[in-house]
């Protein structure tokens, strides 16, 4: 869909969004990953823009977004406070070279120097409230 609320209409959670606390309650979280999605088409002035995401073969790992940067692909997270383990960005990280990624969450702003679950490889992963991913590639130029 090219707009949340209209993802949201014929999925018939209209009268749940106005009383959610958080977007995260909503579709298990599936309307923030199509919020965060509308923001990060927003960033770009290019006609056809894409979202992208990752996956490692079949229901082992799978990462929201993947958003290119400059001469970087940038790893994005969709998740809820600290409960979340971000198994597939661990698995994204120690298979690439990176070694910055983001996670969007609805808690405050921090950045975190992480080690993969694995102890492999060590990686800088900047928390990012909802209402900040407009701001992204600020953020990503000052932490990168």
């Amino acid at each position: 869909m090219l707009d949340s609320g209209l993802a949201n209409f014929p999925a018939g959670v209209r009268k749940d969004i106005i009383g959610a606390k958080d977007v995260l309650d909503l579709w298990r979280g599936r309307i923030a990953e199509q919020v965060v999605g509308q923001e990060l088409l927003t960033l770009t002035s290019k006609v056809g823009q894409s979202r992208k995401f990752w996956t490692k073969g079949k229901d082992v790992a799978e990462l929201d977004f993947i958003y290119p940067y400059e001469s970087k692909i940038i790893p994005i997270e969709v998740k809820n406070g600290h409960n979340s383990k971000l198994g597939s960005l661990h698995t994204f990280m120690d298979a690439t070279n990176h070694d910055f990624a983001i996670r969007v969450w609805s808690q405050p702003f921090s950045v975190d120097d992480v080690i993969t679950t694995n102890g492999r490889k060590p990686f800088r992963l900047v928390n990012l409230p909802f209402y900040l991913v407009q701001k992204q590639p600020m953020i990503i130029d000052k932490y990168i």
